[in-house]
């Protein structure tokens, strides 16, 4: 058994590997993370089986955190006083994608209401599939929209994103002592489990980005993590990322294939329409509102903010503050599906 674990776990990140070199290869955005994405989807419709073990989630997740906490400095703090208005948009934009997902499902694909509306709401899907299972209700087809979405998000948003605006980069700053990085990465360490421990949302994103965020806008230890460590922390998550669909069966996705495109492109433009007030009322970036704004995975669209060099607290805020709102409202939505 351990034996094929091992062989399995070694196919799923030569996989991963293989989809990386190919985005890398064509110059395409964030190879580490949508490449490696892609290539254990391919290898999933293959037949095949794919599997990561947990501490190596974990690891990426702390990584990505350090270094987009690395990233954060006085100045961005500063600007946060555009972020209500933004914030409230936000809002506004989550029920708006919630709203109009579930019309669509229901009225022209005939989904069920409760179906069609857990299947809309906008990211949070690790607790959307776990109250959706609590109360009973279909979680096959809102697996499939679910996985849909952010698998299509991850995949391609990063290629619209630099065709359509420009992304930049952060500043070119001074790479970090291999001492400094150890005492960063153990203070991150200390952080993430206690965060785990008070039930804290991604303990180990978090944990780091608060650990690389105090290390680093306060100047007690200055300096930016090797690009190699940012790198595979991308291709950690992303590997991660392609095996959350790893349950959903082929047929099943040709089955859902069509209600989920059509349920996705409109919430698309119910997210451009978000993004685009935001970037007109709040004075938004134009790439950091379209990722801000992008109803993905919550660790997966900060990072890819991350790749494409966008201000990772814009982003973290935004993305935090969908995850939490969709997380409180999961009780009572479920409590009147519930029969």
């Amino acid at each position: 058994m351990a034996r094929e674990r091992l062989k399995t776990i070694v196919m799923t990140f030569a996989a991963g590997l293989a989809g990386a070199a190919l985005f890398h290869v064509a110059a395409l955005p964030a190879p580490w993370l949508s490449g490696a994405m892609v290539g254990v989807v391919a290898l999933i419709a293959f037949g095949a089986r794919v599997d990561i073990p947990g501490p190596l989630c974990d690891l990426g997740l702390l990584l990505a955190g350090v270094a987009m906490g690395s990233a954060i400095t006085p100045e961005m703090i500063q600007s946060m006083g555009r972020y209500p208005l933004s914030l409230l948009l936000l809002v506004l934009t989550v029920i708006g994608i919630t709203l109009v997902g579930q019309t669509v499902l229901t009225r022209f694909f005939r989904w069920p209401a409760d179906v069609a509306l857990f299947g809309s709401l906008p990211g949070a899907m690790s607790a959307v599939l776990a109250t959706t299972a609590a109360a009973g209700i279909d979680m096959s087809r809102v697996a499939v929209v679910q996985s849909f979405r952010m698998f299509v998000l991850v995949a391609i948003l990063p290629s619209l994103v630099t065709a359509s605006v420009a992304t930049g980069r952060p500043p070119v700053a001074a790479e970090i002592s291999i001492i400094g990085f150890a005492l960063v990465m153990a203070l991150a360490l200390v952080v993430a489990l206690s965060f785990e421990r008070w039930k804290v949302l991604a303990p180990f994103m978090f944990g780091g980005m608060a650990a690389g965020g105090i290390t680093h806008a306060t100047g007690a230890i200055p300096g930016a993590p090797p690009v190699f460590v940012v790198d595979l922390a991308m291709f950690l998550i992303g590997v991660f990322a392609g095996t959350r669909i790893a349950g959903i069966t082929l047929a099943a996705l040709r089955a859902m294939f069509l209600p989920a495109f059509v349920s996705f492109i409109a919430t698309m433009i119910v997210t451009a329409i978000g993004a685009g007030l935001a970037i007109t009322l709040a004075g938004a970036a134009p790439a950091e509102a379209l990722i801000a704004f992008a109803p993905g995975g919550l660790e997966a669209m900060i990072v890819l903010g991350m790749a494409l060099g966008l201000d990772p607290l814009y982003l973290s805020s935004h993305h935090v503050a969908r995850f939490v709102s969709i997380a409180f409202a999961l009780p009572i939505l479920a409590r009147r599906f519930v029969k």
